[in-house]
């Protein structure tokens, strides 16, 4: 749809409002509703804080003009490490108000390895807005590639030669992070400068998928492609409160949809301590709140179901209706139709074109395993599943899923060879999803066809921790492989081959693994459940390292213990 207009109805009771852009969203909603809440961020131990409309506004509006007074040029990449907090919002929309492009980025390695190789792939990033992390962890990973830095905002890096400013959110014990120019004052400096005019087809953030290389792919989104998601195809999917507490950065915690919608998104801060029990927490949330709706992985559906059995959700669970995804979705998970919610929302979608189809269960009896249910009514969306050589299969065939939408991304950001290798001849997208469509067009999805491992929601590389376990000290080689799992779908087993005469514990690995990783609250990471020792690898004809029968002889040691 580039180059034509596209839009979204808000029913605001005022007739029928029609926008192409974010900011004018932010805009309508400021002037029509503003001491409306639009973000409620709940905390255990800090005081909850609620955005208003007119807040959200005025102040992702003065980032913007801080941006542009501190060199942030057209299309330029704005990237933002930040949790879950109200400036994330402000600096991601700031940088769309500006001109900019804004990509959220996660640490991951203590090296810093990935945030170096990410800088490379975006190459105009200009802004780096963090925050210092947990324990000041992220802090640590970025200060070891900064060569300069100073209260002025000014910032230089021999390893990210395009970057120029740096910003700070939040407090940590380390001197040198009070020498970070804080966000909140270009936010709060009256700066006189012209913003530029913003365009539907304008990218309006960079969004990863996972990579086998270790460096994520970069997806990008419009104006357009955003708002027409949020068409009426989905807006039975908003409600006046929805919980969820998935990070801003994830599309399935992108906070666009409750722009356009208008509606409030409650959420947990990210600077908050861990609660103690985070599902009990979660639900004191929810009721307080009363949030209609939710948007929650399948590990949390499976808690819900297991105290709507026990009879332990409140009496006043406001909940009507629960959304999950992420990962084939099976009749034990859909069994949380009941007191828990009245209808389920099973999603199937793809990074690069959003959601694909959706499945209502209003009773769980009548759910197919791994059941996605229809295409979306979104304009020309199309699917088909196709064999090896991408010809159609016949019905309640498996095979693998092609998509094709005048909506979905054009390609990936500055890798125009992944782009080739994902499109056919007649752009039909590759999704590297399996599964199969029945008579009625229901769509079943069941897996991945590459080594992609769907544990809890998350999409896992194994390729990538292979390479990073590989590295610990008596480590020859690592493989992983999944283990079915009744609630996850699946788990990770580590397979692993020492180095001759050197003794190497279970214990020790998991150990390496903690402390190599710098997601402490395990937001981004998934770690082995299992780990198995091995003298020496199985092997293909070819010499090459057989995983299938690996997998064979992991699910042999650990599938019945993955099941209690």
């Amino acid at each position: 749809m580039d180059g034509q207009e596209s839009y979204t109805k808000v029913d605001t009771g005022k007739g029928e409002i029609k926008f192409q852009t974010i900011p004018e969203y932010l805009k309508f909603n400021s002037e029509n509703n503003p001491d409306g809440e639009a973000f409620v961020f709940a905390s255990v131990d800090e005081p909850w804080q609620r955005i208003t409309w007119s807040e959200l506004y005025s102040k992702t509006c003065a980032t913007a003009k801080g941006f542009v007074a501190n060199g942030l040029k057209p299309k330029e990449i704005v990237a933002i490490n930040l949790r879950v907090c109200p400036e994330w919002l402000y600096a991601t929309y700031g940088a769309v108000m500006a001109g900019g492009i804004p990509c959220g980025i996660s640490f991951t390695y203590m090296d810093g390895g990935d945030l170096v190789a990410m800088m490379e792939r975006l190459k105009t990033c200009s802004f780096l807005v963090m925050d210092p992390g947990y324990d000041g962890v992220n802090w640590k990973i970025a200060k070891n590639q900064l060569d300069e830095f100073s209260l002025d905002g000014t910032a230089k890096s021999k390893s990210m030669p395009y970057l120029r400013r740096l910003f700070g959110v939040g407090k940590v014990d380390d001197k040198d992070w009070s020498t970070v120019k804080s966000l909140d004052d270009i936010m709060e400096q009256d700066i006189r400068v012209a913003l530029p005019t913003i365009k539907s087809t304008d990218i309006i953030g960079l969004f990863q998928t996972s990579g086998s290389t270790g460096i994520p792919k970069l997806i990008p989104y419009t104006h357009n492609m955003v708002i027409m998601m949020t068409s009426e195809a989905l807006t039975e999917l908003y409600e006046e409160k929805m919980f969820n507490d998935r990070p801003f950065n994830w599309i399935g915690g992108y906070a666009g949809q409750h722009i356009v919608t208008g509606y409030t998104r409650v959420t947990i801060s990210g600077f908050s301590s861990k609660p103690v029990d985070y599902g009990a927490f979660v639900l004191d949330v929810i009721v307080s709140e009363k949030c209609t709706i939710i948007f929650a992985l399948p590990p949390f559906v499976e808690e819900l179901r297991q105290k709507q059995e026990q009879i332990l959700l409140p009496s006043d669970w406001p909940v009507t209706k629960i959304i999950t995804g992420g990962q084939p979705i099976t009749k034990r998970i859909a069994a949380v139709v009941g007191k828990a919610c009245t209808t389920l929302y099973c999603a199937y979608g793809i990074s690069e074109c959003f959601a694909v189809s959706l499945a209502r269960v209003n009773d769980a009896d009548n759910f197919a395993e791994y059941g996605c249910g229809k295409l979306l009514s979104l304009p020309g969306i199309e699917a088909k599943i196709v064999d090896e050589a991408g010809n159609t299969v016949p019905i309640n065939t498996r095979g693998e899923l092609y998509v094709r939408s005048p909506i979905m991304f054009k390609g990936y950001f500055n890798d125009e060879e992944k782009t080739r290798k994902v499109f056919t001849a007649d752009r039909w997208y590759k999704s590297d999803d399996l599964g199969r469509m029945n008579r009625n067009g229901e769509l079943f999805m069941e897996g991945r066809k590459s080594n992609m491992i769907l544990s809890g929601g998350f999409n896992v590389a194994p390729e990538i921790m292979e390479m990073a376990m590989k590295t610990f000290p008596g480590i020859l080689q690592v493989v992983i492989v999944p283990i079915p799992d009744e609630v996850l779908y699946q788990v990770l087993c580590a397979c692993v081959l020492t180095q001759p005469e050197v003794d190497v514990t279970e214990e020790q690995l998991r150990k390496q693994c903690e402390e190599f990783y710098a997601d402490k609250r395990g937001l981004y990471t998934v770690l082995p459940k299992f780990y198995i020792f091995f003298k020496k690898f199985p092997l293909l004809s070819t010499g090459k390292v057989n995983r299938k029968e690996l997998e064979k002889i992991a699910n042999e040691n650990f599938s019945q213990e993955s099941k209690d």
